[in-house]
C-alpha cells in the first residue's frame, strides 16, 4: 500500500524509513532463519509416520533442514533400511539400537514416553495375572519389550507375544487374551469410551513405576563418523523448530485426523517429552537391562558403543 504525504521532504523521509524498517524486519528475518544462507544439506533421515514423532520431523518436509530429506518407512522395514545405505540417519525403535542396529547413538532429540495416557495401551480381557495370549502389531519394537519385562517383573507371568496384522480389528478378542495399542492407534483408544469386558492398562505407568525411569522409546542413529557434526546440528535445529510450534502442530494434526486440537496438544505435551537427556539415559540402560535378563538382546552396549 503506498502512503503520499505532503511534501517532497516528507514523503522522501517516510519511503527511507520504510526501507530501514524492511531492512530490520529481514535482518531478524535472517537471524530467525539461519539455514538460509547454509550450505545445502544431502543428508536422508528416515522415520515412521506416526503423530508422535512429528515434532522431531517436521522441519524436514517445510524446508527448515535446507535440502535435507526425510522418507517416512514403516518401523517393520525402517532398520533393514538402514543397514543397506538407504538413510544417513534413521529415528529407530530403542530396543533396536540396543541389539545391534547404528554405530553411534546421537544425544539430544529422541521419543520419550510420559506416563500419560496414550502412548502404550494394553487391551484385556483378562487380569494381568491370567494372560496366555496377547495379541502385538509388527511395528511397536520397543512396547513389546516393555510389556514382556513388566508383566514378567510385576506379575510373574510371560505370555505369549504374537504379532497380529489386524489388530486394529475386533475380532483379535475371538483369539487373545489382550492386545497392545501402541502409535496412533493408541492415541484414539485412550480417548475411546471405556468397552464392557475390556480393562485398559498403561505400560508406560507400569514402566515408570518399576524402573522410576522413563521409557525412550526411539533414538536417532547414525553409522558414519564424518556425517556427525552435521547430523547432531540438524536434528538439535529441527527438534528446536518443532518445539517452538508445538500449537499449530497439534492443530494441523486435529484437522488431519479429526480431533480436537486440545486433545492432539495435550497428546504431545503430556504423553510424550522430545530430549534423551540424563534421566532418559537412565531409562535406556534400564531397557539395556531388563532386556538382557529377559533375553531380548544379547548383551548390553552402552558402555561399548561410542555415542556421537
Amino acid at each position: 500500500m503506498l502512503l503520499f504525504l505532503n511534501g517532497c521532504y516528507k514523503q522522501h523521509t517516510f519511503v527511507a524509513s520504510a526501507v530501514v524498517v524492511h531492512r530490520a524486519r529481514r535482518e531478524q528475518d535472517h537471524r530467525n532463519r539461519p539455514w538460509e544462507d547454509a550450505p545445502v544439506s544431502q543428508l536422508r533421515f528416515g522415520a515412521a509416520d506416526f503423530i508422535a514423532n512429528r515434532p522431531l520431523v517436521c522441519g524436514l518436509s517445510n524446508g527448515h533442514a535446507n535440502g535435507a530429506r526425510l522418507t517416512y518407512e514403516s518401523q517393520a522395514t525402517l532398520v533393514d533400511s538402514f543397514e543397506r545405505g538407504r538413510y544417513d540417519a534413521v529415528l529407530m525403535p530403542s530396543i533396536e539400537y540396543l541389539r545391534g542396529a547404528g554405530r553411534y547413538l546421537l544425544p539430544g532429540p529422541a521419543l520419550v514416553g510420559r506416563s500419560a495416557p496414550g502412548g502404550i495401551v494394553l487391551v484385556s480381557q483378562k487380569p494381568l495375572e491370567e494372560l496366555k495370549r496377547v495379541a502385538v502389531g509388527e511395528c511397536c519394537r520397543t512396547p513389546v519389550a516393555a510389556l514382556r519385562i513388566v508383566l514378567a517383573e510385576q506379575q510373574h507371568v510371560f505370555p505369549d507375544l504374537l504379532v497380529e496384522k489386524r489388530l486394529n480389528e475386533d475380532d483379535w478378542r475371538d483369539r487373545y487374551d489382550a492386545a497392545l495399542i501402541t502409535g496412533d492407534a493408541a492415541l484414539r483408544e485412550a480417548a475411546a469410551a471405556p468397552t464392557e469386558g475390556l480393562m485398559r492398562f498403561n505400560v508406560a505407568e507400569m514402566w515408570k513405576a518399576l524402573t522410576k525411569t522413563p521409557l525412550v522409546h526411539s533414538v536417532w542413529v547414525c553409522d558414519q563418523e564424518s556425517q556427525l557434526s552435521e547430523i547432531r546440528s540438524t536434528l538439535a535445529s529441527l527438534c528446536a523448530f518443532g518445539l517452538e510450534r508445538l500449537a499449530s502442530l497439534a492443530e494441523e494434526i486435529a484437522a488431519t485426523f479429526s480431533m480436537d486440537a486440545m486433545v492432539a496438544y495435550d497428546y504431545l505435551t503430556r504423553t510424550w517429552s522430545y530430549e534423551l537427556g540424563d534421566a532418559e539415559m537412565d531409562g535406556l540402560r534400564a531397557l539395556s537391562d531388563f532386556a538382557r535378563k529377559y533375553d531380548l538382546i544379547r548383551e548390553s552396549r552402552l558402555s561399548t558403543i561410542p555415542t556421537a
